[in-house]
């Protein structure tokens, strides 16, 4: 990493770094003798920094405590440069809403082959009613990719709009500040936990959405934003409360007298709880990296 900028120790960059981090500019604070030094990628990154911490010491550019950091606006910031810096979260939707239409069907019995592959064990249709393989049948045969592929399966348009908007609401929250292979550790990592404990809790059956991810894209970002407030990830803390309210009420099965079809509740669960634990990891090797090798 390369020097920005330096300034005294006196001035708090606390707010100045979530904006930072806000419109996708990477980087590191560390304390040098009696300056504060900020560390970025590269030499156009540098200017950029320099240039905003010019506006904001001119009183150009304002950024108010109260504020979150999503509603930090900067002339120069457009939409295409949200999504420069969101671009595994980009291909994530991308992907999704490609593979959307291997369910198209399912409800006149019209199963698509691209559907057979994606599920999490294979099946046979034997008259009115479906014969799964188990687990063990599907690691034996190699098919390992079906460990993932349920979270490209959604079977309604509400199912996948829903979880599209919170995989880019969050996913590129992540993608912004902790980095591209983050997030796509923490999506193959979640989706792989989701999968396998949705197996284990309802046994061979058709499942599948994003919702596991999603879950443990939360469950990281809180465990992250708390214990890291200065590289916070900026949702609400009511998000976080909706969305532990609507896991707990699909176990109590609310969502079951006017939604269709079972809620994957063992997804969100197994999402959420790998996605808190790579929260944590991830903090204690934070603090544990040097200030300039991040």
């Amino acid at each position: 990493m390369i020097v920005a900028l330096e300034v005294d120790r006196e001035v708090d960059l606390a707010l100045f770094s979530r904006y930072l981090y806000q419109i996708g500019v990477r980087h590191r604070i560390s304390e040098e003798g009696e300056k504060q030094v900020v560390w970025v990628a590269s030499e156009e990154d540098g200017a950029q920094v320099r240039e905003l911490f010019g506006k904001l010491a001119r009183g150009e550019v304002h950024l108010e405590q109260r504020q979150a950091p999503t509603s930090y606006r900067h002339p120069g910031v457009t939409w295409l440069d949200r999504v420069r810096h969101a671009r595994v979260t980009v291909a994530l939707v991308i992907i999704t809403i490609l593979f959307y239409p291997a369910t198209f069907g399912l409800d006149s019995g019209n199963v698509s082959r691209l559907f057979e592959k994606m599920t999490f064990v294979a099946f046979d249709l034997q008259g009115q009613r479906l014969a799964f393989e188990t687990l063990q049948q599907m690691l034996a045969s190699g098919e390992y990719w079906r460990l993932l592929t349920p979270m490209f399966l959604h079977f309604s348009l509400m199912h996948i709009v829903f979880n599209l908007l919170w995989l880019w609401e969050i996913g590129r929250r992540i993608e912004i500040v902790n980095g591209a292979w983050t997030l796509v550790l923490l999506v193959l990592v979640t989706s792989l936990s989701s999968n396998v404990v949705q197996y284990m809790m309802s046994g061979p059956a058709l499942f599948g959405g994003m919702s596991g991810v999603v879950f443990g894209l939360l469950g990281f970002s809180l465990v992250w934003s708390r214990l890291e407030p200065r590289r916070s990830h900026g949702l609400p803390s009511g998000i976080y409360i909706f969305m532990v309210l609507f896991l707990v009420a699909g176990f109590v099965g609310l969502f079951d007298f006017f939604l269709p079809g079972k809620m994957a509740n063992g997804a969100h669960l197994g999402g959420f709880v790998s996605g808190l634990a790579i929260g944590a990891v991830a903090v204690a090797l934070e603090k544990l990296m040097p200030a300039r090798d991040h």
